[in-house]
């Protein structure tokens, strides 16, 4: 994306957000933002049930290979799909396309991300948003990678290793 679609986009969203807010001041609506300090709880608190209904502990999940060199925890949702992604270090990752976005955090390590036939050096800390049907990959040298990808929509070829492992998971217990 170029710098000057960034700002523009950045731009609109402020005016929209500004005169979002010009519109609503009048409306005595409630506050959607913090409240105080120290609140206790009203609410009663989530039965076993109800918990893990809504809650993954994610170093229980299976990892699947998705590629050579590289593992995934996968969680989806009805509606997007989560990576906790490990890519071995002196591995690759061949250029690919998806009709998913994909939002990348990288969370340990660095490695030159392709994306369209550039290389991007990304480290620590830097999130990386792929529009759908981008071309990407990546190189990893000396040390692991570790990334949290986001898709904003359930990968089927993710979901089907996905269901496998977890199948396979629940067959030793």
């Amino acid at each position: 994306m170029k710098k000057s679609h960034l700002i523009a986009i950045v731009g609109v969203a402020l005016a929209a957000g500004f005169c979002g807010g010009l519109l609503t001041s009048g409306l005595n609506l409630p506050s959607v933002h913090a409240q105080g300090k120290n609140q206790t709880p009203k609410e009663p608190v989530a039965t076993a049930d109800e918990f893990a209904s809504h809650v993954i502990h994610e170093p229980e999940l299976p990892s699947v290979e998705l590629v050579k060199g590289a593992t995934s925890k996968l969680i989806a949702g009805e509606q997007s799909m989560l990576s906790f992604l490990k890519m071995d270090k002196n591995s690759y990752f061949a250029p690919h396309r998806h009709k998913q976005e994909q939002i990348m955090t990288v969370l340990e390590g660095y490695c030159d991300e392709i994306i369209e036939g550039k290389l991007y050096r990304v480290k620590k800390g830097d999130v990386i948003i792929l529009p759908p049907n981008i071309e990407h990959g990546a190189y990893m040298y000396d040390q692991d990678v570790q990334v949290l990808d986001v898709f904003g929509d359930v990968r089927s070829d993710y979901m089907i290793k996905m269901v496998q492992a977890m199948a396979a998971m629940n067959k030793k217990k």
